[in-house]
């Protein structure tokens, strides 16, 4: 689908949902040779980049409650995708982490989805490529999750006194 003047997002902000929804659909997608449902791809992504992790700090850093989180680990744990260990320091405290399954499965999925990114790509130039690189980077990095306070929450937000 094109776009014409009329609809084509008149600001960065919006040109930038646009093209999340497009990617999201497109990542949601089961695709040929996926080996993993795309939904566990950040999960899996997370733990493959973090390594070992508590639980707790897992919710966090996925921004996912508790609950979720373990229902998701449950699942990752049933299919092989991910391990679970005591820690090392507080034997009370569980630790999760991806297995070998699950970085053979993630790395074979995300292969298809950058073959995918790379065809839609291909009559880019380099520096196209570069640019929009750098510019993903530091809008992942501007986009670091705050936590609300009262002068960032919102007024249907905020909790009366």
């Amino acid at each position: 689908m094109h776009l014409n003047g009329q609809d084509e997002p008149k600001t960065p902000a919006d040109a930038i949902m646009y093209f999340m929804m497009k990617l999201s659909r497109r990542v949601r997608a089961r695709q040929t040779g996926d080996a993993i449902d795309p939904a566990y791809l950040p999960l899996l992504y997370s733990l493959k980049m973090s390594g070992a992790v508590r639980l707790s700090d897992f919710a966090e850093s996925t921004s996912l409650d508790a609950s979720t989180i373990s229902r998701h680990v449950g699942h990752l744990l049933d299919l092989g995708l991910i391990l679970r260990s005591a820690d090392p320091d507080d034997g009370r405290v569980r630790l999760v982490q991806i297995s070998p399954l699950g970085v053979k499965h993630l790395t074979k999925t995300l292969h298809h989805r950058r073959a995918a990114l790379d065809e839609a790509m291909a009559d880019w130039s380099p520096e196209d490529g570069e640019d929009l690189r750098r510019l993903l980077i530091r809008l992942s990095q501007s986009l670091t999750p705050q936590p609300l306070t009262p002068t960032t929450a919102r007024d249907d937000e905020r909790v009366a006194p």
